[in-house]
């Protein structure tokens, strides 16, 4: 009689299965891959735009918002995106893009969705905080895509393991503690996998790669930016105190960004104003 197979191995055997893949939408793809581009064509993006009700409302309900109002409101894509900016407009829309894949009703699966989206905005909006920060120009366009889609292999996990539940594997029974361990160990290089499938550009899926390991390309400024901004994420969910900042502070990442003890200080600040307003 053939061995019981473990429950990482009735996963890795989930996600060879195309259904375990965490869908886009053709359409959602399309914008996507304009989005990401490194010149988008905006009259192009915002076309495609108009043609998503519900990206053409976030749009519309951002530029509208207290935030960027300016003497009156707007109401089409193209001024909204004259408001916005066009680097504003291309956060959004991935944001919204990506939220769709966060919706899963499975009584399990549903807390860490919640938790796993809650990170991931907080690393975008702090790797674009930082960049700003730090005065690199050159990596705006592309630093809140970079932290929005840092983790995305624990959401293929998390699609994996809620697709296990529903078919009913009697032997699948993982305790919350194993779950963890799961996504901790093995969300890198299923991040590379998902974005790769996804026809994201090489930078985002190094970062889904190597934003834990401990060789990495300390010349990719970006990865560098995330992987920093992440552990000040963690630190805030985990309510760390300020011992774990001033490792962070003394970090490899901070030393070749040049980030001061004041500047993570006041990136925490700004996440932690961010979860308060409920931008997260």
């Amino acid at each position: 009689m053939s061995p019981q197979p473990s429950i990482i191995d009735i996963i890795k055997q989930q996600i060879k299965k195309e259904e375990s893949l965490p869908v886009l939408s053709p359409k959602a793809l399309t914008i996507q891959k304009e989005a990401t581009k490194q010149d988008p064509d905006f009259e192009v993006l915002s076309r495609l735009v108009r043609m998503d009700p519900t990206l053409t409302s976030q749009v519309l309900k951002t530029a509208n918002s207290p935030f960027y109002r300016g003497l009156g409101n707007v109401d089409t894509i193209k001024d909204a995106v004259v408001r916005l900016g066009q680097n504003e407009m291309v956060n959004i829309v991935m944001k919204v893009l990506h939220q769709q894949n966060f919706r899963s009703s499975h009584p399990l699966i549903r807390p860490y969705q919640i938790r796993l989206w809650n990170h991931s905005v907080s690393c975008a909006i702090g790797s674009l905080w930082a960049v700003k920060y730090l005065s690199m120009e050159e990596l705006i366009p592309r630093a809140f895509i970079a932290g929005l889609l840092h983790d995305m292999g624990k959401l293929y996990l998390l699609t994996a393991i809620e697709k296990i539940f529903h078919s009913k594997t009697a032997e699948f029974k993982p305790p919350p503690q194993l779950i963890d361990k799961i996504l901790d160990n093995l969300h890198s290089a299923m991040g590379y996998n998902l974005l790769t499938k996804w026809h994201l550009p090489e930078q985002y899926r190094i970062i889904a790669r190597d934003h834990h390991i401990e060789e990495y390309d300390h010349s990719d400024m970006l990865l560098l930016v995330v992987r920093l901004v992440n552990a000040v994420c963690i630190k805030i969910e985990t309510n760390n105190g300020p011992t774990d900042l001033a490792g962070i502070v003394s970090s490899k990442e901070a030393d070749i960004l040049g980030m001061s003890e004041i500047g993570v200080a006041e990136l925490e600040i700004a996440l932690e104003d961010a979860r308060s307003k409920g931008d997260l």
